[in-house]
Protein backbone atom coordinates (compact mmCIF):
# COMPACT_ATOMS: atom_id res chain seq x y z
CA UNK A 1 0.00 0.00 0.00
CA UNK A 2 2.62 2.80 0.32
CA UNK A 3 6.72 2.17 1.23
CA UNK A 4 9.06 4.90 2.73
CA UNK A 5 12.73 5.31 3.14
CA UNK A 6 14.28 5.33 6.40
CA UNK A 7 17.38 7.43 7.03
CA UNK A 8 20.88 6.10 6.95
CA UNK A 9 22.01 4.48 10.02
CA UNK A 10 25.05 6.20 11.76
CA UNK A 11 27.22 3.21 11.66
CA UNK A 12 29.94 2.27 9.16
CA UNK A 13 28.28 0.92 6.42
CA UNK A 14 27.57 4.45 3.89
CA UNK A 15 24.18 4.17 2.26
CA UNK A 16 23.16 3.12 -1.30
CA UNK A 17 23.01 6.13 -3.93
CA UNK A 18 19.35 5.96 -4.79
CA UNK A 19 18.72 9.58 -5.84
CA UNK A 20 21.95 9.39 -7.96
CA UNK A 21 21.31 6.12 -9.01
CA UNK A 22 17.45 7.34 -10.23
CA UNK A 23 18.92 10.47 -11.64
CA UNK A 24 20.96 8.46 -14.18
CA UNK A 25 17.84 6.55 -15.32
CA UNK A 26 16.02 10.01 -15.88
CA UNK A 27 18.58 12.02 -17.55
CA UNK A 28 18.15 12.76 -21.48
CA UNK A 29 19.69 10.87 -22.45
CA UNK A 30 19.20 7.91 -19.66
CA UNK A 31 22.55 6.15 -18.91
CA UNK A 32 23.52 3.61 -17.22
CA UNK A 33 24.69 4.38 -13.02
CA UNK A 34 27.94 3.60 -11.79
CA UNK A 35 28.47 0.09 -10.45
CA UNK A 36 28.80 -0.80 -6.78
CA UNK A 37 32.30 -0.58 -5.71
CA UNK A 38 31.98 -1.22 -1.85
CA UNK A 39 28.80 -2.62 0.81
CA UNK A 40 26.13 -0.03 0.59
CA UNK A 41 22.51 -0.58 2.16
CA UNK A 42 19.18 1.02 2.06
CA UNK A 43 16.57 0.49 4.80
CA UNK A 44 12.74 0.70 3.91
CA UNK A 45 9.23 0.33 5.37
CA UNK A 46 7.05 -1.71 3.58
CA UNK A 47 3.20 -0.47 4.34
CA UNK A 48 0.87 -3.55 3.97
CA UNK A 49 -2.50 -5.10 4.41
CA UNK A 50 -2.20 -7.96 6.08
CA UNK A 51 -4.29 -11.24 4.95
CA UNK A 52 -4.64 -12.60 8.84
CA UNK A 53 -6.26 -11.07 11.37
CA UNK A 54 -5.05 -7.70 10.54
CA UNK A 55 -7.31 -7.85 7.73
CA UNK A 56 -10.37 -8.74 9.09
CA UNK A 57 -10.04 -5.34 11.44
CA UNK A 58 -9.56 -3.83 8.25
CA UNK A 59 -6.04 -2.81 9.66
CA UNK A 60 -2.66 -2.81 7.86
CA UNK A 61 0.82 -3.85 9.31
CA UNK A 62 4.52 -2.82 8.09
CA UNK A 63 7.44 -4.33 7.50
CA UNK A 64 11.17 -3.22 7.38
CA UNK A 65 13.36 -4.18 5.00
CA UNK A 66 17.14 -3.87 4.57
CA UNK A 67 19.00 -4.28 1.10
CA UNK A 68 22.68 -4.63 1.25
CA UNK A 69 24.58 -4.50 -1.94
CA UNK A 70 27.90 -5.60 -2.73
CA UNK A 71 30.14 -6.65 -5.36
CA UNK A 72 29.96 -9.76 -6.25
CA UNK A 73 33.46 -10.60 -6.56
CA UNK A 74 33.66 -10.87 -3.23
CA UNK A 75 31.70 -13.84 -2.33
CA UNK A 76 34.86 -15.83 -4.03
CA UNK A 77 36.55 -14.74 -0.63
CA UNK A 78 34.38 -16.33 1.62
CA UNK A 79 36.08 -20.08 0.76
CA UNK A 80 39.39 -18.51 1.34
CA UNK A 81 38.33 -18.58 5.39
CA UNK A 82 38.17 -21.97 4.85
CA UNK A 83 41.89 -23.05 3.06
CA UNK A 84 45.15 -22.17 4.72
CA UNK A 85 47.51 -19.92 2.06
CA UNK A 86 49.43 -23.10 1.04
CA UNK A 87 46.23 -25.47 0.07
CA UNK A 88 44.73 -21.93 -1.86
CA UNK A 89 48.50 -21.09 -3.55
CA UNK A 90 48.11 -24.85 -4.56
CA UNK A 91 44.98 -24.84 -6.16
CA UNK A 92 45.63 -21.09 -7.43
CA UNK A 93 49.09 -22.21 -9.54
CA UNK A 94 46.63 -25.78 -10.66
CA UNK A 95 44.26 -23.26 -12.46
CA UNK A 96 47.07 -20.63 -13.88
CA UNK A 97 49.37 -23.70 -15.72
CA UNK A 98 46.26 -24.73 -18.21
CA UNK A 99 44.11 -23.57 -20.55
CA UNK A 100 43.63 -19.78 -21.33
CA UNK A 101 44.83 -18.80 -18.26
CA UNK A 102 48.92 -20.39 -19.05
CA UNK A 103 50.01 -17.87 -21.79
CA UNK A 104 47.84 -14.75 -19.57
CA UNK A 105 50.48 -16.20 -16.18
CA UNK A 106 53.71 -15.77 -18.40
CA UNK A 107 55.35 -13.26 -16.69
CA UNK A 108 53.81 -13.48 -13.93
CA UNK A 109 55.49 -16.84 -12.95
CA UNK A 110 58.76 -16.25 -14.93
CA UNK A 111 59.10 -13.29 -12.11
CA UNK A 112 58.37 -16.07 -9.67
CA UNK A 113 60.86 -18.17 -11.16
CA UNK A 114 63.71 -15.72 -10.58
CA UNK A 115 62.57 -14.74 -7.11
CA UNK A 116 61.97 -18.39 -5.42
CA UNK A 117 59.92 -18.62 -2.27
CA UNK A 118 62.97 -19.28 0.03
CA UNK A 119 64.64 -16.32 -1.23
CA UNK A 120 64.51 -13.18 1.71
CA UNK A 121 61.27 -11.77 1.54
CA UNK A 122 61.51 -7.60 0.99
CA UNK A 123 58.30 -5.57 0.07
CA UNK A 124 59.19 -4.04 -2.90
CA UNK A 125 59.52 -7.97 -4.57
CA UNK A 126 56.26 -8.66 -3.16
CA UNK A 127 54.41 -5.57 -4.39
CA UNK A 128 56.00 -6.29 -7.76
CA UNK A 129 54.61 -10.01 -7.70
CA UNK A 130 51.31 -8.96 -6.51
CA UNK A 131 50.90 -6.52 -9.75
CA UNK A 132 51.99 -9.44 -12.07
CA UNK A 133 50.09 -11.43 -10.56
CA UNK A 134 46.86 -8.76 -10.33
CA UNK A 135 47.29 -8.22 -13.66
CA UNK A 136 47.15 -11.83 -14.50
CA UNK A 137 43.55 -11.72 -13.01
CA UNK A 138 42.68 -8.91 -14.63
CA UNK A 139 44.02 -10.32 -18.42
CA UNK A 140 41.68 -13.18 -17.19
CA UNK A 141 38.73 -10.96 -16.99
CA UNK A 142 39.00 -8.60 -19.35
CA UNK A 143 40.25 -10.86 -22.16
CA UNK A 144 38.93 -14.38 -21.97
CA UNK A 145 35.60 -13.38 -19.09
CA UNK A 146 36.82 -15.85 -16.31
CA UNK A 147 35.31 -15.37 -13.35
CA UNK A 148 36.79 -17.51 -10.67
CA UNK A 149 39.55 -15.10 -9.88
CA UNK A 150 40.91 -15.09 -6.21
CA UNK A 151 40.75 -13.00 -3.71
CA UNK A 152 38.04 -11.26 -5.01
CA UNK A 153 39.14 -7.68 -3.81
CA UNK A 154 42.19 -7.86 -6.01
CA UNK A 155 40.33 -6.34 -9.32
CA UNK A 156 37.37 -4.64 -6.93
CA UNK A 157 39.32 -3.66 -3.70
CA UNK A 158 36.82 -1.04 -1.89
CA UNK A 159 37.58 0.80 0.60
CA UNK A 160 40.73 -0.09 2.47
CA UNK A 161 42.82 1.52 4.57
CA UNK A 162 46.37 -0.24 4.65
CA UNK A 163 46.63 -0.86 0.66
CA UNK A 164 49.54 -3.30 1.72
CA UNK A 165 46.95 -6.09 3.33
CA UNK A 166 46.69 -6.51 -0.79
CA UNK A 167 49.77 -6.44 -1.43
CA UNK A 168 50.22 -10.68 -1.65
CA UNK A 169 50.29 -13.59 -4.03
CA UNK A 170 50.68 -17.29 -4.32
CA UNK A 171 53.50 -18.83 -4.10
CA UNK A 172 54.98 -22.20 -4.76
CA UNK A 173 54.84 -24.66 -1.80
CA UNK A 174 55.07 -27.95 -1.53
CA UNK A 175 52.15 -30.43 0.44
CA UNK A 176 53.09 -30.02 4.45
CA UNK A 177 56.04 -27.88 3.89
CA UNK A 178 56.47 -24.26 6.01
CA UNK A 179 57.30 -21.34 4.62
CA UNK A 180 61.00 -20.69 6.40
CA UNK A 181 60.69 -17.82 8.53
CA UNK A 182 62.11 -14.21 6.75
CA UNK A 183 61.07 -15.54 3.29
CA UNK A 184 59.00 -14.44 0.41
CA UNK A 185 56.56 -17.02 1.16
CA UNK A 186 56.47 -16.34 4.74
CA UNK A 187 55.95 -12.93 4.20
CA UNK A 188 53.35 -13.84 0.99
CA UNK A 189 51.94 -15.90 3.65
CA UNK A 190 51.84 -13.57 6.54
CA UNK A 191 49.94 -10.84 4.78
CA UNK A 192 47.13 -13.41 3.18
CA UNK A 193 46.25 -14.25 7.06
CA UNK A 194 46.34 -10.54 7.45
CA UNK A 195 43.61 -10.05 4.46
CA UNK A 196 41.44 -13.01 5.54
CA UNK A 197 41.80 -11.36 9.31
CA UNK A 198 41.09 -7.74 8.73
CA UNK A 199 39.15 -7.71 5.29
CA UNK A 200 37.38 -10.64 4.55
CA UNK A 201 36.06 -11.84 7.89
CA UNK A 202 34.73 -8.45 9.02
CA UNK A 203 33.08 -8.22 5.59
CA UNK A 204 31.13 -11.36 6.03
CA UNK A 205 30.59 -10.95 9.92
CA UNK A 206 28.74 -7.35 8.54
CA UNK A 207 27.11 -9.13 5.55
CA UNK A 208 25.46 -11.93 7.92
CA UNK A 209 24.38 -9.90 10.36
CA UNK A 210 20.56 -10.32 10.82
CA UNK A 211 20.68 -11.30 7.12
CA UNK A 212 18.24 -14.04 6.55
CA UNK A 213 17.57 -14.24 2.46
CA UNK A 214 20.01 -13.99 -0.35
CA UNK A 215 19.98 -13.06 -4.49
CA UNK A 216 22.59 -14.46 -5.94
CA UNK A 217 23.06 -12.93 -9.46
CA UNK A 218 24.55 -14.76 -12.59
CA UNK A 219 25.42 -13.62 -15.30
CA UNK A 220 24.76 -16.70 -17.38
CA UNK A 221 24.22 -15.07 -20.86
CA UNK A 222 27.67 -13.14 -20.65
CA UNK A 223 29.06 -16.75 -19.66
CA UNK A 224 27.73 -18.30 -22.91
CA UNK A 225 28.75 -15.43 -25.09
CA UNK A 226 32.29 -16.13 -24.02
CA UNK A 227 32.84 -19.16 -24.78
CA UNK A 228 33.37 -22.97 -23.57
CA UNK A 229 36.30 -22.55 -21.19
CA UNK A 230 34.92 -19.74 -19.92
CA UNK A 231 31.47 -20.68 -19.40
CA UNK A 232 33.17 -23.88 -17.64
CA UNK A 233 34.84 -21.91 -15.47
CA UNK A 234 32.12 -19.77 -14.58
CA UNK A 235 30.01 -22.41 -13.52
CA UNK A 236 33.32 -23.25 -11.04
CA UNK A 237 33.81 -20.11 -9.63
CA UNK A 238 29.70 -20.37 -8.71
CA UNK A 239 30.38 -24.01 -7.25
CA UNK A 240 33.10 -23.09 -5.43
CA UNK A 241 31.15 -19.92 -3.59
CA UNK A 242 28.03 -22.07 -2.80
CA UNK A 243 30.17 -25.19 -1.83
CA UNK A 244 31.55 -23.08 1.05
CA UNK A 245 28.19 -21.07 1.51
CA UNK A 246 25.51 -23.78 1.91
CA UNK A 247 22.78 -22.64 4.36
CA UNK A 248 20.77 -23.67 7.31
CA UNK A 249 22.70 -24.98 10.36
CA UNK A 250 25.84 -26.32 8.05
CA UNK A 251 26.51 -22.77 6.48
CA UNK A 252 30.17 -21.51 6.53
CA UNK A 253 28.46 -18.31 7.56
CA UNK A 254 26.14 -19.30 10.32
CA UNK A 255 29.48 -21.49 11.96
CA UNK A 256 31.85 -18.48 11.42
CA UNK A 257 28.86 -15.83 11.86
CA UNK A 258 25.55 -16.88 13.56
CA UNK A 259 23.49 -16.07 10.27
CA UNK A 260 20.62 -18.48 8.68
CA UNK A 261 19.65 -17.83 5.77
CA UNK A 262 16.37 -19.39 4.88
CA UNK A 263 15.22 -18.86 1.35
CA UNK A 264 18.23 -17.94 -1.64
CA UNK A 265 17.15 -17.02 -4.94
CA UNK A 266 19.14 -17.94 -7.97
CA UNK A 267 18.54 -15.34 -10.63
CA UNK A 268 20.09 -14.82 -14.19
CA UNK A 269 20.83 -11.65 -15.01
CA UNK A 270 19.81 -9.73 -18.28
CA UNK A 271 16.78 -11.59 -18.79
CA UNK A 272 15.66 -8.53 -21.12
CA UNK A 273 18.63 -9.64 -23.68
CA UNK A 274 16.40 -12.63 -25.24
CA UNK A 275 13.10 -12.96 -25.84
CA UNK A 276 10.11 -14.78 -23.85
CA UNK A 277 10.39 -18.36 -24.60
CA UNK A 278 13.90 -17.80 -24.22
CA UNK A 279 13.60 -16.54 -20.39
CA UNK A 280 12.00 -19.84 -19.73
CA UNK A 281 15.32 -21.59 -21.18
CA UNK A 282 17.52 -19.68 -18.80
CA UNK A 283 15.44 -20.19 -16.46
CA UNK A 284 15.24 -23.62 -16.65
CA UNK A 285 19.63 -23.04 -17.29
CA UNK A 286 19.85 -21.18 -13.90
CA UNK A 287 18.36 -24.05 -12.00
CA UNK A 288 20.30 -26.69 -14.07
CA UNK A 289 23.34 -24.67 -12.68
CA UNK A 290 22.37 -24.45 -8.97
CA UNK A 291 20.56 -27.91 -9.02
CA UNK A 292 22.79 -29.04 -6.01
CA UNK A 293 23.10 -26.19 -3.54
CA UNK A 294 19.22 -25.82 -4.31
CA UNK A 295 19.17 -29.64 -2.81
CA UNK A 296 21.81 -28.54 -0.03
CA UNK A 297 19.38 -25.61 0.91
CA UNK A 298 16.54 -27.93 0.98
CA UNK A 299 18.00 -30.40 3.18
CA UNK A 300 18.72 -27.66 5.41
CA UNK A 301 15.44 -26.53 5.36
CA UNK A 302 15.32 -23.54 3.56
CA UNK A 303 14.18 -22.75 0.34
CA UNK A 304 15.58 -21.75 -2.88
CA UNK A 305 14.45 -21.00 -6.52
CA UNK A 306 15.87 -19.68 -9.45
CA UNK A 307 14.47 -16.91 -11.79
CA UNK A 308 15.43 -15.31 -15.07
CA UNK A 309 15.88 -11.50 -14.11
CA UNK A 310 15.46 -8.05 -15.91
CA UNK A 311 15.35 -5.43 -12.73
CA UNK A 312 15.76 -2.57 -15.64
CA UNK A 313 13.84 -4.05 -19.17
CA UNK A 314 15.88 -2.13 -21.96
CA UNK A 315 13.83 -4.49 -24.84
CA UNK A 316 10.86 -5.24 -26.48
CA UNK A 317 9.94 -8.54 -27.92
CA UNK A 318 9.53 -8.67 -31.59
CA UNK A 319 9.92 -11.32 -34.15
CA UNK A 320 11.83 -11.26 -37.55
CA UNK A 321 12.67 -13.31 -40.61
CA UNK A 322 16.57 -15.32 -40.20
CA UNK A 323 16.96 -17.85 -43.67
CA UNK A 324 13.21 -17.91 -44.30
CA UNK A 325 12.03 -19.16 -41.08
CA UNK A 326 10.16 -17.08 -38.10
CA UNK A 327 12.31 -16.16 -35.15
CA UNK A 328 11.75 -14.32 -32.20
CA UNK A 329 13.62 -11.22 -31.47
CA UNK A 330 14.22 -8.30 -29.15
CA UNK A 331 14.35 -4.61 -30.29
CA UNK A 332 16.21 -2.23 -28.16
CA UNK A 333 18.43 0.78 -28.53
CA UNK A 334 22.07 -0.24 -28.13
CA UNK A 335 24.15 2.55 -25.94
CA UNK A 336 25.25 5.37 -27.27
CA UNK A 337 23.67 4.36 -30.78
CA UNK A 338 20.88 6.54 -32.52
CA UNK A 339 18.68 3.86 -33.78
CA UNK A 340 16.76 0.48 -32.34
CA UNK A 341 18.18 -2.51 -33.27
CA UNK A 342 16.65 -6.01 -33.74
CA UNK A 343 18.40 -8.26 -31.65
CA UNK A 344 18.32 -12.51 -32.45
CA UNK A 345 19.94 -13.99 -29.62
CA UNK A 346 20.91 -17.23 -30.22
CA UNK A 347 18.88 -20.10 -28.48
CA UNK A 348 19.96 -20.73 -24.86
CA UNK A 349 20.62 -24.12 -23.88
CA UNK A 350 18.47 -25.59 -21.03
CA UNK A 351 21.01 -27.84 -19.68
CA UNK A 352 24.78 -27.01 -19.91
CA UNK A 353 25.54 -27.13 -23.00
CA UNK A 354 27.72 -30.25 -24.75
CA UNK A 355 31.23 -29.49 -26.80
CA UNK A 356 29.31 -29.45 -30.08
CA UNK A 357 27.57 -26.46 -28.72
CA UNK A 358 30.61 -24.27 -28.89
CA UNK A 359 31.38 -24.79 -32.72
CA UNK A 360 30.96 -21.43 -33.11
CA UNK A 361 30.90 -18.16 -30.85
CA UNK A 362 27.28 -18.32 -29.23
CA UNK A 363 26.21 -14.83 -29.81
CA UNK A 364 27.42 -10.94 -29.01
CA UNK A 365 25.45 -9.12 -26.84
CA UNK A 366 25.14 -5.60 -27.57
CA UNK A 367 25.00 -2.86 -24.39
CA UNK A 368 21.00 -1.69 -24.41
CA UNK A 369 20.93 1.69 -22.96
CA UNK A 370 18.25 2.05 -20.62
CA UNK A 371 14.94 2.97 -20.74
CA UNK A 372 13.42 6.60 -20.33
CA UNK A 373 12.08 7.22 -17.29
CA UNK A 374 11.25 10.11 -15.31
CA UNK A 375 12.10 10.90 -11.08
CA UNK A 376 8.14 11.22 -10.31
CA UNK A 377 7.86 9.04 -6.95
CA UNK A 378 5.73 5.95 -7.93
CA UNK A 379 6.03 5.86 -11.52
CA UNK A 380 8.29 2.77 -11.09
CA UNK A 381 10.92 1.32 -14.26
CA UNK A 382 9.80 -1.65 -16.38
CA UNK A 383 11.46 -5.29 -15.49
CA UNK A 384 11.26 -8.75 -15.65
CA UNK A 385 9.92 -11.07 -13.11
CA UNK A 386 11.36 -8.25 -10.15
CA UNK A 387 7.72 -8.81 -8.85
CA UNK A 388 7.96 -12.69 -8.82
CA UNK A 389 11.52 -12.87 -7.29
CA UNK A 390 9.42 -10.04 -4.19
CA UNK A 391 6.94 -12.80 -3.71
CA UNK A 392 9.44 -15.56 -2.85
CA UNK A 393 11.71 -13.71 -0.92
CA UNK A 394 9.26 -11.82 1.21
CA UNK A 395 5.55 -13.56 0.63
CA UNK A 396 5.76 -15.08 3.83
CA UNK A 397 6.57 -11.74 5.84
CA UNK A 398 3.93 -10.10 3.94
CA UNK A 399 1.50 -12.67 5.02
Amino acid sequence: MGARLLAPEADEVPPFPLEQTVAALAADPPHWPASTTDLRRVRLVLRFSSAGLLRLLGGTAELTVELLDYPGEWLLDLPLLQQSYGDWSRATFALARRGVRAPLARDWLDFLARHPADRTGDPQTALQAYELYRDFLAACRDREQLSLLQPGRFLNPGQIADPSLLQFCPMPLAIGARAPPGSLAALMEARFEAYRRVIVQPFFTQLARNVDRQIVLVDVLRALNAGEEAFADHRLALDTILAAFRFGRRSLLRRLFGARIDRVLFAATKADHVPALQRDHLEALMANLVEAPSLRAKAARARAAAAALASIRCTEDGTDVIDGRKVDIVVGLPEGGERRIRFFPGIVPVTPPPTGFWGERFTEFPVFQPPRITSAAGDGIPHINLDKALDFLLEDALA
